[in-house]
């Protein structure tokens, strides 16, 4: 899947990282992404039971909430348009990430299936990162802001991939929940597209039916004597209403 996975991202980076406003707005899906992790291993630190991991997930907090940072710095500084920018200012992952009123990930899975979700998410990650890197789709100060957040992610790879291990050594079944994970997160992007599409697609019927519908109507209008002309009004508005009634 590594494979299939790595040639599907160089056709969708090539496309969509040339549309104009468009790195805006993948800069601004990263910074959603790591902050809503930084909340996922918050919360791991207070739920965990084992100390030496608490350790390595508040650390991994504080690098995604740094790493959330960078990300938005390089939204405005490019200039955030539209979404972009309102996607960088979302207050409601709080409630998507179980914090406000709601269940946590850490408490949805469990430890064991929480760090091979980690590790799922952040090999991904990584890979997506020098795919891009690779082809050399990013500015120059973009880039390098993701070679400084590639050496985090690498750690947080390794920690996730030791402790993954560690639980397959002991019998539970970890190559059949990271399959899982992986499959998840398929279907999550597909949704993610399919609402873009259909973003896409729905301003365009809508276009085409302004133009195709309201444009002859309009031109139409122009051959009446004296055109289109706005309705007479009342006097002034309640009393006129009620004189009309």
């Amino acid at each position: 899947m590594g494979l299939f996975r790595r040639a599907w991202l160089t056709v969708v980076s090539e496309v969509a990282w040339r549309i104009p406003g468009r790195p805006q707005r993948l800069l601004a899906a990263f910074a959603l992404a790591e902050r809503g992790s930084m909340l996922d291993m918050l919360s791991a630190v207070e739920l965990t039971e084992r100390r030496g991991l608490r350790k390595l997930y508040f650390r991994h907090a504080l690098d995604e909430a740094r790493h959330a940072a960078l990300f938005a710095g390089r939204v405005r500084s490019l200039g955030a348009i539209g979404r972009a920018e309102a996607a960088i200012e979302d207050s409601g992952q709080l409630v998507e990430a179980g914090v406000v009123a709601g269940t946590t990930l850490f408490e949805r899975l469990g430890e064991e299936e929480f760090l091979s979700f980690v590790y799922v998410a952040e090999a991904d990650a990584v890979e997506q990162f020098e795919v891009l890197l690779a082809r050399r789709l990013p500015d120059p100060e973009t880039a390098a802001t993701l070679h400084r957040i590639l050496k985090d992610e690498h750690f947080h790879v390794s920690y996730a991939r030791t402790e993954v291990e560690r639980a397959a050594a002991a019998g539970r079944p970890m190559r059949r929940s990271m399959a899982l994970h992986r499959w998840r997160r398929v279907g999550q992007a597909w949704l993610r597209f399919s609402s873009d599409f259909g973003a896409l697609m729905g301003g365009f019927w809508l276009g085409l039916a302004y133009v195709v519908g309201v444009g002859p109507f309009r031109l139409l209008g122009r051959l009446e004597p004296g055109g289109w002309q706005r309705p007479e009004r009342g006097g002034s508005s309640l009393a006129a209403a009620r004189t009309e009634g």
